[in-house]
């Protein structure tokens, strides 16, 4: 583990922003950002647009953890690699977790 003085970046932040229509909450933890979004088209919409806050925090040896419906269903940072389901999705860097995606579907709020 990497300590908070050979990080180029901390993240400590307690948010609410709008993406495409939906809330996202965005909390940060030092080297841990969590993202939580309503909907897979937000969490999409959060992952896949140009310059992203993901791709600058992994960078910056950041760990991102995208939530939908209080399930992980991607992590981007330096120790995650997006593997072949990632790269179809078009969400590299993020490495998406089939199971995460499988119970944020089934479950409902």
């Amino acid at each position: 583990m990497t300590s908070s003085a050979d990080r180029p970046l901390d993240v400590i932040a307690d948010l609410t922003v709008e993406v495409g229509g939906r809330t996202v909450s965005v909390r940060g933890y030092g080297d841990l950002v969590v993202v939580s979004a309503p909907t897979f088209s937000a969490a999409r919409a959060l992952a896949t647009a140009p310059e992203t806050a993901v791709d600058r925090l992994t960078t910056a040896d950041v760990t991102v953890d995208i939530r939908v419906r209080g399930r992980s269903v991607a992590r981007a940072g330096p120790d995650h690699d997006p593997g072949p389901l990632s790269q179809a999705l078009g969400v590299a860097p993020a490495s998406v977790s089939p199971g995460g995606l499988l119970l944020a579907a089934l479950s409902r709020r």
